[in-house]
């Protein structure tokens, strides 16, 4: 990503009001002081439309051939169909069945075929790995990763690999227990939901 392109994705969050300062806990559990809220910009579709171009630049420049775009319920279905739609390819989503990231069934074509993921903010990486699992299962051969913001700046990789974003940057996150926002006695605020426990 160039820098134009790194602001262009900035002033998009923060126009939708969708960076968050505060005390907040995360999907994984920790605790940070930045949240971002993709709901935000998921309920204003042309922001969303603009962000997702930059995407699926983003995925076009790495020139990779893969029949279906993946997204995990919930949050980054949005983002990965609008994404599937401009890239000409087809959509399916993973969702928690038991626990357990899963397909439901009525994917016609996903077993066997080749696959880029998308995600919406990569904190641990734990959502998009329960992704890949789900995929391996089905025998789809994972051509990239993509995520909008990459909380870690490009410290997880997943299958030994970076991530593709349009922002990464280093966003402290805490466990619980060692959180100074909690030692100072910031309210806490649990933003947003997902199934995951």
């Amino acid at each position: 990503m160039t820098q134009s392109s790194t602001d262009q994705v900035t002033a998009l969050f923060k126009d939708c009001q969708a960076l968050l300062q505060g005390h907040f806990q995360l999907t994984s559990g920790k605790h940070s002081e930045w949240y971002f809220e993709k709901i935000r910009l998921i309920e204003r579709p042309r922001a969303l439309d603009r962000i997702v171009d930059l995407l699926i630049e983003r995925i076009k420049a790495d020139g990779r051939e893969f029949d279906y775009v993946v997204s995990p319920a919930y949050g980054a279905i949005a983002i990965g169909f609008l994404a599937a739609l401009k890239l000409g390819k087809k959509f399916a989503f993973t969702q928690r069945v038991e626990d357990k990231m899963a397909f439901r069934s009525g994917w016609s074509e996903v077993d066997g075929s080749r696959a880029v993921i998308v995600e919406d903010i990569l904190t641990t990486g734990g959502s998009v790995q329960e992704v890949v699992a789900s995929l391996k299962e089905k025998s789809v051969s994972i051509q990239g990763i993509y995520v909008l913001v990459d909380r870690t700046a490009g410290a997880v990789l997943i299958e030994g690999k970076p991530v593709g974003s349009l922002l990464a940057l280093k966003v402290e996150a805490f466990e619980p227990e060692s959180c100074p926002l909690c030692r100072a006695g910031v309210p806490l605020v649990k933003p947003g939901a997902s199934d995951k426990k």
